[in-house]
């Protein structure tokens, strides 16, 4: 199959796994293509190199072979070694030779660095570069609302709830490199200002569940259109 979205130089690749998603060969290929050394990959989940807002999608996949035994393909993002992104189309089969476990093998193809992505991921990568970056909390919000701190944790929250369902005080905290003490109290004045909800209490603040307020993600995601994406909501 041909496609103007593959990269004609770049090798196929190929993948074996177990049926859970654990790597266990991989060809030169593939190493290349997410930059990693094999002994870097063989013994570890594939899906913990994948874009975190892709990833549940590649746990249902793979659940769903391993329950019909169908091959599947999937456009996903792999995350590089230096944290970019590289997208690649992957196509997925149960195989078994009889005696053993059944196994999954995957072919790669590279897709080229122009392929569309998905607005939320777009969203994704906007945020995680202002978090890198710490810019902007004045000229979209005001030096008030979100000064000094509390704009990286109204950052690393829109990130988060892209990565997964749910998020802790303490999952925030280390996303952001606060010190906890200091990341509950501010994130206690966040609930106040009504940013922040607490979705679960935990036996401890450090471990109840935080979820982004309608308004914030409104407002974020109203940023996020004039600076890199269009809103999306994450959660």
């Amino acid at each position: 199959m041909t496609s103007p979205f593959f990269d004609p130089v770049a090798p196929m690749a190929h993948v074996l796994t177990d049926l859970a998603g654990t790597y266990l060969s991989v060809d030169d290929a593939y190493c290349e293509i997410l930059r990693r050394d094999r002994c870097e990959l063989v013994g570890k989940a594939a899906v913990q190199f994948t874009s975190p807002v892709e990833q549940a999608r590649h746990l249902a996949l793979i659940e769903q072979m391993r329950e019909t035994g169908e091959s599947v393909t999937l456009n996903k993002s792999y995350v590089r070694s230096d944290g970019k992104l590289k997208r690649v189309q992957n196509h997925g089969s149960v195989i078994s030779d009889g005696i053993g476990p059944r196994r999954l093998i995957v072919t790669v193809r590279s897709l080229r660095d122009a392929t569309p992505i998905g607005t939320l991921e777009s969203n994704f990568i906007t945020v995680s570069r202002m978090l890198r970056a710490r810019r902007g909390r004045e000229a979209a919000f005001g030096a008030d609302r979100f000064a000094g701190s509390r704009w990286d944790i109204a950052l690393a929250c829109y990130k988060l709830e892209c990565a997964g369902p749910h998020m802790t005080v303490g999952d925030i905290c280390r996303e952001t490199a606060i010190d906890v003490s200091r990341g509950m109290l501010l994130v206690l004045e966040m609930v106040a200002r009504g940013d922040l909800d607490i979705e679960r209490a935990g036996q401890t603040l450090e471990d109840s569940s935080i979820r982004m307020a309608p308004r914030l993600q409104q407002d974020l995601g109203a940023y996020l259109a004039h600076h890199g994406g269009p809103p999306s909501r994450c959660g």
